[in-house]
């Protein structure tokens, strides 16, 4: 517990100190993820253990308002919805996911994974810089995460854009288990990958969407929802995203 208000104290303080330094750009109106660094990586196994994430925030995607891409198809917390926690070192950004999901469909891989169920993550790697600009370009990243269909497809990470050699991609770690309501998704990004060299204080623009395909043997995008509402239907216009600030509250780095 000590340790937990410790962090949340140090995370309080960084949010007042950037809130004031006139040089810093933050999206507003949307979400802002606080990653903290860690000396003890987890274990990319799909367990999604608290000994393992106790330093990050908990997450949650699930509330009607951040459904952004056709809502009417929506059912519910049991329907979609997605927990997750966040981690890092100098390797690699950790993201653990727990996700409810009632009907687990996914016919397609590689590119064409976002007509089933899977994650798509967006970074703008260079937000300072480019803060007004309404579409992506070379310095912001499209991954997509997939848990397969616990049978005869296997979980993969993807990168829609920019584009990225095969061999980079290879080096991300993912791991994924099919529970009783859902299923849970492990990935280590490496910052390799998207080009960024990670240190305290870095901000990035950043969305988290999952989305959900229901109907048996279909390849649709029947419903996605978001960290940063308004991201899905907006593709790839970074202005819609939320941020993301990597800490070290502990002064490990």
């Amino acid at each position: 517990m000590k340790r937990f208000l410790l962090v949340l104290s140090l995370v309080l303080l960084l949010t007042l100190t950037l809130s004031f330094a006139e040089d810093i750009k933050l999206r507003k109106g949307t979400w802002t993820h606080y990653v903290p660094y860690t000396t003890t990586p987890p274990t990319i196994d799909g367990d999604i253990k608290i000994s393992e994430y106790f330093l990050s925030p908990r997450y949650y995607v699930g509330l009607k308002g951040d459904v952004d891409y056709i809502p009417e198809n929506w059912n519910g917390p049991n329907d979609l919805s997605v927990y997750y926690y966040m981690l890092w070192d100098k390797n690699y950004l950790y993201i653990g996911a727990v996700l409810k999901d009632d009907s687990i469909v996914q016919l397609a891989t590689g590119e064409n994974m976002w007509q089933g169920d899977h994650i798509e993550i967006w970074f703008d790697t260079d937000l300072q810089s480019d803060f007004e600009d309404n579409k992506n370009n070379k310095d912001d990243y499209q991954l997509g995460i997939s848990p397969g269909d616990f049978e005869l497809l296997s979980p993969e990470i993807w990168v829609w854009t920019p584009p990225v050699l095969a061999d980079e991609v290879k080096k991300a770690k993912i791991a994924v288990k099919r529970t009783n309501d859902g299923y849970t998704v492990e990935v280590a990004i490496p910052w390799s990958l998207i080009k960024v060299k990670p240190e305290p204080d870095l901000i990035m623009g950043f969305a988290f969407s999952p989305s959900d395909t229901d109907t048996p043997g279909k390849l649709d995008q029947e419903m996605m929802m978001s960290s940063a509402p308004g991201a899905s239907p907006n593709w790839g216009n970074p202005t819609f995203w939320g941020n993301l600030i990597l800490v070290d509250p502990l002064g490990n780095f």
